[in-house]
């Protein structure tokens, strides 16, 4: 481990002379900051001056860190098996920024991980920085709070306190997420990335709630044919976007209809919700400021999910044969992958077969072991 830990400070320190010293300084302090602070979670539950609560919880995540391996045959290693409250609501802080006129995200440059569509802080006080620097440049910015992220392996990643204040089902799909992430990772594409990674979380979390608490299973899948219902919003508000953008108008023509296509989408949201129960809705997202850096934040997660359900399905809802599938992805080239993903992100989320294919899938398996 420590010599992992000297090789990627190696890596941030050669960086210094083609971006910040600060930026890189912040990065190592804060990632170092998490390996050392980390504790055992047995030690943790051992310890008397833990509150109820907070054990809990561990308990809870220690169970699902355990069912990610053995029935969703995730990586099974010491990722989140230790501990750290890191005093704040969220671990990092990530920028994104995307010019005024288009959907193309501005992209930053790091060792081991590649180019990806945002820029982490440790501290909101320098993403509000950053943001505001860009947004000098004629950049939309947006920041959003980080709960998680993963070292992709090179550590042992710790549960932390932001993790541990939704909803036990949210916490299993954010476990389920991040330990994806270590079984394959394409440099610079980000989207093939995060939508692999938010596949396996909500797929995870359907046979998981079906594993363990099924009466809940009917107001989770309520929830994802909302998230589809809103994806497909936000892809339309997207086309109607790039469509302007093409347009040979001057920009204050451009900002005036950028403004209107962001006022209907709020309006169509509006009706959209009245179709989805009470619970069920996406405010907080909405109600916001919406420019093109939010518009290109969200739809990195959302955007490709539908291809990659088709993909499960294809590999009969088998998780290993899934994995090595996608893993063999990475074969080839950019546009031959991006091709195959196109052709299948239009295909219909059929939730009820899912259901069906992946509570047969988890029988047979309960029934091997």
């Amino acid at each position: 481990m420590i010599i992992k830990i000297i090789i990627t400070l190696f890596l941030l320190h050669t960086l210094s002379a083609c971006s910040t010293i600060s930026y890189y300084g912040q990065s190592i302090q804060g990632q170092m900051s998490l390996l050392f602070n980390r504790e055992n979670i047995n030690d943790v539950l051992n310890n008397p001056e833990t509150p109820d609560n907070l054990k809990t919880s561990l308990q809870q995540a220690l169970a699902i860190r355990q069912y990610a391996s053995t029935r969703l045959s995730l990586p099974n290693n010491n990722s989140y098996l230790n501990y750290v409250d890191v005093k704040r609501s969220y671990v990092v802080w990530n920028v994104f920024a995307a010019p005024e006129f288009s959907l193309s995200p501005k992209t930053w440059c790091y060792p081991i991980v590649g180019c990806v569509s945002y820029r982490g802080y440790f501290t909101q006080d320098d993403a509000k920085h950053e943001a505001i620097k860009l947004e000098k440049e004629n950049l939309d910015t947006h920041v959003s709070g980080i709960a998680a992220y993963s070292t992709l392996g090179w550590f042992d990643d710790p549960l932390m306190n932001t993790m541990l204040h939704w909803k036990q089902r949210t916490l299993a799909g954010l476990i389920f997420h991040e330990l994806s992430h270590q079984i394959i990772y394409i440099k610079d594409e980000t989207n093939f990335n995060e939508a692999f990674s938010s596949s396996v979380e909500q797929l995870g979390t359907i046979q998981w709630i079906l594993e363990s608490n099924p009466q809940q299973l009917d107001d989770y899948l309520t929830y994802l044919q909302a998230q589809s219902d809103f994806r497909d919003l936000l892809l339309k508000t997207r086309q109607h976007l790039e469509a302007l953008y093409n347009k040979a108008l001057d920009n204050t023509a451009k900002r005036e209809a950028k403004q209107n296509i962001i006022k209907n989408l709020r309006l169509e949201y509006a009706e959209l919700k009245t179709h989805w129960p009470e619970n069920i809705h996406f405010d907080s997202w909405i109600n916001k400021p919406i420019n093109n850096a939010r518009l290109t934040s969200s739809m990195t997660y959302l955007h490709d999910i539908p291809a990659f359900f088709q993909f499960f399905t294809e590999q009969k809802g088998q998780w290993p044969a899934f994995y090595e599938y996608v893993i063999s992805l990475d074969e080839l080239n950019k546009e031959e992958r991006n091709k195959l993903i196109e052709e299948k992100r239009s295909v219909k989320i059929d939730y009820p077969s899912l259901v069906e294919l992946i509570k047969t899938n988890a029988q047979q398996t309960n029934l091997l072991n």
